[in-house]
């Protein structure tokens, strides 16, 4: 039987860190009776991108993505309009979409996964066109992404930091939304459209999302009292944050939201700059993924 072709497309900066053990731990645990492999090394923003897709371009059956939520996103615009499979080897600060798709969070594990070749279809969505297959987030979330990406010391105390010293700092912003056949006004903490559930380090913000049921989870989260934090926190980690008087949830095809002036939107774990007027859609089923 003739060998599928995997490229694994490794992030040294958010996945292991040393090529040499990580080509290793291939070695040791992929069934290389039924693969072949090669390992391409990103250096830059967008390389991801770039090596994914010459690897659709040279007939690879699977793209495998080392690294966290960002590396993610890029392997699937990479590969976005082919019949690539997608695999993932978790190796990011909060790693959302492995979380929520329940994957393994250890290398060798996720790449042993690889050799059953169990397959998921999922969807993806696009927010003013540009991808995402887990969480985009405007307001305080798109803030919190912009200054965690120039924290030296990554990881969850990392993270909890930024979001501590931010919200203090932070006002809420307001948002006209328009969708199934509804137009609401909010003055909002942050607004997260969702695929999946969860932001990473299992923190669950839609605790209804699903990534294969062709809709979007649209989570307004109102400004609260300091003295909610604890609460609010604990909801997040117990996958109840929906029981809070300061959320509101709908579910949608796609969504139109007009804010103040064009900031950040969070996208994937990434800070992208957008405009005033968003538009968010799924597209169902657009992804086959190694579960």
């Amino acid at each position: 039987m003739e060998k599928r072709r995997i490229c694994f497309i490794h992030n040294p900066v958010s996945g292991p860190r040393k090529l040499a053990r990580f080509e290793d731990q291939v070695r040791q645990n992929l069934d290389l009776d039924k693969y072949d492999f090669t390992i391409r090394e990103t250096g830059s923003p967008k390389d991801a991108m770039r090596l994914a897709s010459a690897a659709v371009k040279d007939k690879y059956d699977i793209v495998v993505a080392v690294g966290g939520d960002g590396t993610i996103n890029e392997v699937i615009q990479g590969i976005d309009q082919s019949d690539v499979i997608l695999g993932i080897i978790p190796g990011g600060s909060g790693n959302g979409l492995a979380r929520h798709l329940e994957l393994p969070l250890e290398p060798e594990k996720a790449i042993q996964l690889i050799n059953k070749l169990n397959t998921r279809t999922i969807d993806l969505a696009t927010i003013n066109g540009y991808p995402f297959a887990s969480i985009a987030g405007l307001g305080f979330d798109a803030r919190v992404a912009n200054k965690y990406r120039k924290v030296k010391k990554r990881g969850f105390f990392g993270y909890f930091r930024v979001i501590a010293m931010e919200f203090f700092r932070y006002r809420a912003r307001e948002f006209t939304l328009i969708f199934n056949d509804m137009v609401i006004k909010r003055r909002a903490l942050l607004l997260s459209i969702a695929n999946s559930n969860q932001f990473g380090y299992n923190t669950v913000i839609a605790p209804a999302a699903r990534a294969d049921d062709g809709l979007l989870d649209v989570v307004i989260v109102k400004k609260f009292p300091v003295g909610e934090l604890p609460r609010i926190i604990g909801l997040l980690f117990t996958g109840k944050i929906d029981q809070s008087a300061y959320i509101e949830s709908f579910k949608t095809k796609e969504i139109f939201i007009i804010r103040k002036r064009g900031k950040r939107v969070n996208i994937d774990g990434e800070a992208v700059k957008m405009g005033k007027e968003i538009f968010v859609r799924i597209l169902p089923g657009k992804i086959k993924v190694i579960v």
